[in-house]
């Protein structure tokens, strides 16, 4: 009776820590879910942390500085290359912006007068128009002030991860070993190599897409100056920042300078996708080619459904950082699954 007393007691104890760890992966889960937002602002932190590294590591080699000054040099030097472009381009950057704003309000207008002449046109106008009635705007008005917390709230977030992006980088051997702590001994070193693998990867995938944004934006800025769209710097620029995220950002960079091709005939809004359609295909067959094979080798279907998902799940954020999230993901799938859990070999980036 004693023994078959107490053997009902273990199998509760047991039951009851069997429950609580369910419960307890649960609760996990739902607060990773509810702080995504900041597990994916520390994450641009960690990207910020990379760029500083790779330029800080080569300094603290060439020099022997320590590495605190060595980010210090690098950080001061990435600020004198963004000051420098500034007092360069800056002006005319902001002139052409500015030229850009003004001209779209008559760009989508030129685009509501020619929606009118096709089928069903009219009903499209007619809801085109009623966006500005006064009830519309007077709805507007408060979303403006939504657009204006957005705006600083993303200033915010921007200082936050820079500076959470330099304290990752003078110690990221300290930040990733206290992680480390809170996993069981036996897969730490696993887990501890994957990091590491994990950060190269991402230090390669970083360099070959700022090269990637540079061209693209460039070569943007030229063809759309070489047939004479207005705003040729300040397209480029977006175009070059939209490059970032992959499948989705050129697509949204061809959308401004349509817009401005409207007022001046067919014959421009041909010239505009011609020349979009070119640096795209210089960009997908010289250029990103280069860059997968430096880095991870990214399928194109795999990138465009992580794109998808992770905007689905995250938002602009999520669409954003797929693809380094990607990058990062398929490193830790081949060495603590295919090679570590299947033990097939794998071919590490670089």
């Amino acid at each position: 009776m004693t023994r078959s007393t107490s053997s009902a007691t273990s199998l509760d104890a047991g039951f009851i820590r069997k429950v609580l760890f369910i419960a307890a992966v649960i609760v996990g889960m739902a607060l990773l879910w509810k702080l995504a937002t900041v597990l994916l602002l520390a994450f641009a932190a960690v990207i910020i942390a990379v760029l500083v590294r790779s330029l800080a590591d080569p300094i603290r080699d060439r020099t022997g500085l320590s590495t605190g000054l060595s980010i210090a040099v690098a950080a001061v030097a990435i600020l004198a290359v963004l000051s420098g472009s500034a007092w360069l381009f800056g002006s005319t950057i902001s002139n052409q912006v500015a030229t850009l704003a003004d001209r779209l309000p008559a760009s989508l207008a030129e685009l509501e007068t020619r929606i009118a002449t096709l089928p069903f046109g009219d009903q499209l106008a007619s809801r085109l128009d009623g966006a500005g009635s006064t009830s519309s705007l007077q709805g507007m008005v408060g979303q403006v002030g939504g657009y204006v917390m957005t705006v600083v709230g993303a200033g915010a977030n921007l200082l936050l991860v820079v500076f959470a992006g330099l304290f990752f980088a003078v110690q990221p051997e300290r930040m990733r070993d206290g992680l480390l702590m809170l996993a069981p001994r036996g897969p730490r070193e696993p887990l501890r190599e994957a990091a590491n693998e994990s950060g190269r990867a991402l230090r390669l995938w970083l360099l070959g897409t700022l090269a990637d944004m540079t061209v693209v934006g460039v070569l943007t800025g030229i063809g759309t100056a070489l047939i004479g769209l207005p705003s040729p710097v300040a397209l480029g620029l977006f175009a070059g920042l939209a490059a970032f995220v992959p499948i989705v950002g050129p697509i949204v960079s061809v959308v401004p300078a349509v817009l401005l091709a409207l007022d001046q005939g067919p014959e421009m809004i041909l010239w505009v996708i011609v020349v979009y359609f070119v640096v795209q295909q210089i960009e997908s067959n010289l250029i990103y080619p280069f860059i997968q094979k430096r880095a991870v080798n990214l399928p194109p279907v795999l990138t465009l459904f992580g794109v998808l998902g992770l905007g689905t799940l995250f938002g602009p954020l999520g669409v954003m950082f797929a693809s380094p999230l990607l990058v990062v993901g398929l490193v830790w799938v081949k060495l603590l699954y295919v090679r570590n859990t299947l033990g097939e070999d794998v071919s590490l980036p670089g």
